[in-house]
């Protein structure tokens, strides 16, 4: 649930990189937007915020691809593991769910740009959705 106080670890595929995310979380949400799934190859990425003052890399260095004006997407640079992504203007920083070690411990929220996800992808319409970005 949003605003659980805990600390979180996680870290790429071949563990070159490694962060904590020591407060609450702001959101989680799984995006369907083509750019999202252009940049992990997956049908749709679950994200959850924090404040970046709660976030440190402890291993490693995240290597970062501007990939459109003013938004940057972190990954491995050995691995290529997607791990953050982080935009002008924003608040927080958007961290990968399934990069955690215990990608159990955040459960999606909310479901975003549904207007552009695969028409196979089946999803919980019980969950706050959205056709775009909600504001």
């Amino acid at each position: 649930m949003a605003g659980e106080t805990k600390t979180h670890e996680g870290g790429c595929r071949c563990g070159a990189v490694r962060y904590r995310v020591a407060g609450k979380h702001t959101y989680s949400g799984i995006c369907h937007c083509d750019n999202c799934r252009r940049a992990t190859g997956g049908a749709s990425v679950p994200w959850f915020g924090a404040d970046p003052k709660t976030f440190s890399v402890t291993d490693g260095k995240i290597k970062e691809y501007e990939s459109s004006p003013g938004i940057w997407r972190g990954f491995c640079g050995n691995c290529g593991s997607p791990l953050t992504f982080r935009g002008e203007g924003w608040n927080d920083v958007a961290i990968t769910i399934a990069s955690l070690d215990d990608p159990n411990a955040i459960t999606p929220e909310s479901n975003v740009f549904l207007s552009e996800r695969l028409h196979w992808v089946k999803f919980n319409e019980d969950m706050r959705n959205y056709d775009g970005f909600p504001s």
